[in-house]
């Protein structure tokens, strides 16, 4: 059993997950490279109360979530090697993956829904870390 749970420095705690906004604008994979080194991945707004948390923390700003099908077109999987789940919140025609290469998801700007996008575009991104378990002395 957990006496008390922390998040790392930096991460905000919200609902038994902690989460980083990261204002440097990177590729997807160097996106999810920074949360792994942070000891995290990009976040994953798994149902509606998360995807809502994540948007108020954005600022209204475009950003990277951990969702992608760089495997195989179509199917995408969250940066756990989980499936996507029947939680969704794509835009209006989106995925479409224009042109075929638009392999990960993020938020546009002003936007609480999801978009496809080539991996290697720039975005601000979130990352997610389990918190940490303290012992009480």
């Amino acid at each position: 059993m957990c006496p008390s749970a922390s998040c790392p420095e930096g991460y905000i705690m919200w609902i038994g997950v902690c989460y980083k906004v990261f204002n440097t604008e990177k590729t997807f994979s160097d996106a999810a490279a920074t949360c792994g080194e942070d000891g995290g991945l990009l976040a994953m707004p798994r149902d509606a109360k998360t995807n809502a948390f994540l948007v108020s923390l954005s600022g209204k700003r475009a950003f990277w979530i951990g969702l992608h099908d760089r495997d195989e077109e179509g199917s995408f999987e969250w940066v756990d090697g989980s499936a996507l789940g029947a939680y969704t919140s794509w835009s209006p025609g989106q995925p479409d993956s224009l042109r075929g290469d638009e392999d990960c998801v993020y938020y546009p700007a002003q936007k609480d829904t999801w978009n496809d996008a080539k991996c290697d575009w720039t975005y601000r991104f979130i990352c997610q870390a389990f918190p940490a378990c303290c012992k009480a002395l």
